[in-house]
């Protein structure tokens, strides 16, 4: 990951800054430009809800070599609560808990590091709600 344009985009790694077509309502993450649903270019950035349903998810037990340190990394298909689906990370993935239909709810977790003295990454992931 290059750290500029990290921090370029920080709003949509850890606010959850999407998009909303202001002619029909349409929602996107991440944002668009250019609706999806109606081809207007009327958009403003939308707040993502942080809540949702966990539609399904996998295991990766042998992820990247960036991210062996992490293993096992578990990604969900998650429906937020305005109807925009995700992937995403699963914190704290309790197997047994991990349901299609499961409450989940987003929290900012560190998702990486460039070493033990280089820049740490930060953005959302999910978990499944108590």
């Amino acid at each position: 990951m290059i750290p500029i344009a990290y921090w370029r985009n920080r709003k949509v790694y850890t606010r959850m800054v999407g998009s909303k077509c202001k002619d029909c309502d349409a929602e996107f993450f991440p944002p668009v430009r250019i609706c999806k649903k109606c081809g207007s270019r009327n958009m403003e950035e939308k707040e993502m809800p942080r809540s949702g349903s966990l539609l399904a998810y996998t295991k990766l037990s042998e992820p990247a070599q960036e991210f062996k340190e992490y293993a096992p990394i578990y990604l969900g298909l998650i429906r937020l609560d305005n109807g925009v689906n995700i992937i995403s990370m699963i914190a704290d993935a309790d197997e047994e808990k991990l349901k299609a239909g499961a409450r989940v709810q987003a929290t900012v977790r560190k998702w990486a590091e460039d070493g033990k003295e280089g820049l740490v990454y930060y953005g959302y992931k999910f978990r499944v709600s108590q």
